[in-house]
């Protein structure tokens, strides 16, 4: 049997049928060539256009594959400093990135980025009713909050939550953040004792010298004592509602940035203050989109 190669005509015949919406074996019909010839030639020209891709973006990829890391470089702010660097040479939009990522287009990986693919959580029993004790009007429910403190216009207003290691471990971080400037402290605790735990934040506070307007925390037994350090400093303590994490999304979101650095299941023996600090100053330089890619460095200068 006998083959000869498609001719430029052919191909630009084959193209315009296909755009038409016609199927391959129709095409193939229509000129007299067989339907897998155009398959073949459909599947090499996509390669050609993956190929055009790392020509087309060639500085811009080298650019992302040095600068880019998971713990403090996202692909936003890869994206974000190579247009301020290079002023007029093509870049890709973010979106563009991720689905060149997705398809496997690139040399940068799934699992190289700064969140891997969440899994599905079992969910096991039922929501339960928290009754709230109101005598002491230090401490509140989320829900008489003020809104004013929604609005993120002043700093002073400090989530606060835990961050576990390995199951049966004493040792644990207590994360600190502020709602407007997105600021965090991390605070090595040895024990969960919940007068350990409030003894411990009130000398952080006091010794940081961070503002406090209000606090809120969750329904941890840890912070069951933590009123006490709101009566000393003069301030409201909110707690939120039962499985209700989203009350707290800041606390949330900057603790999964620290998890860039030390890992579900990493165990906290071994993890010291020092360690913890560095962390802290790291996320804190980092640029935020939120922020128009200020640091919450820079941001705590405006308020």
């Amino acid at each position: 049997m006998y083959y000869t190669q498609l001719t430029e005509k052919k191909k630009v015949e084959i193209d315009i049928l296909l755009k038409q919406g016609l199927s391959m074996r129709k095409v193939g019909k229509i000129l007299g060539i067989s339907h897998s010839t155009i398959s073949r030639y459909k599947a090499g020209k996509y390669k050609k256009r993956k190929i055009d891709i790392t020509k087309r973006y060639e500085i811009f990829l080298n650019y992302l594959y040095s600068q880019y890391d998971r713990k403090t470089c996202s692909i936003e702010i890869c994206i974000y400093k190579f247009k301020k660097r290079y002023l007029g040479i093509k870049c890709p939009s973010i979106k563009q990135v991720y689905n060149w990522i997705n398809k496997g287009k690139i040399e940068l990986k799934k699992e190289n980025l700064c969140y891997k693919k969440r899994r599905g959580k079992n969910k096991s029993g039922m929501m339960r009713h928290f009754q709230w004790n109101l005598d002491n009007r230090t401490v509140l429910p989320i829900s008489l909050r003020p809104k004013y403190i929604e609005e993120r216009k002043e700093k002073g207003h400090l989530e606060i939550d835990s961050i576990v290691g390995k199951r049966n471990e004493n040792e644990s971080i207590i994360s600190i953040v502020d709602r407007c400037t997105r600021k965090i402290w991390l605070i090595k605790a040895q024990y969960k004792n919940e007068y350990y735990i409030d003894k411990l934040i009130y000398n952080y506070i006091l010794k940081n010298e961070i503002k406090v307007k209000s606090i809120t925390v969750d329904n941890g037994l840890e912070f069951s004592a933590l009123g006490l350090t709101a009566k000393k400093l003069g301030v409201k303590l909110y707690k939120c509602d039962p499985y209700c994490s989203f009350q707290r999304g800041t606390n949330e979101r900057m603790n999964a940035m620290v998890r860039r650095f030390i890992p579900k299941g990493s165990s906290m023996k071994m993890v010291p203050q020092i360690y913890l600090d560095d962390i802290s100053f790291a996320i804190n330089i980092m640029p935020k989109k939120i922020f128009d890619f200020k640091c919450s460095y820079d941001v705590e200068l405006i308020y």
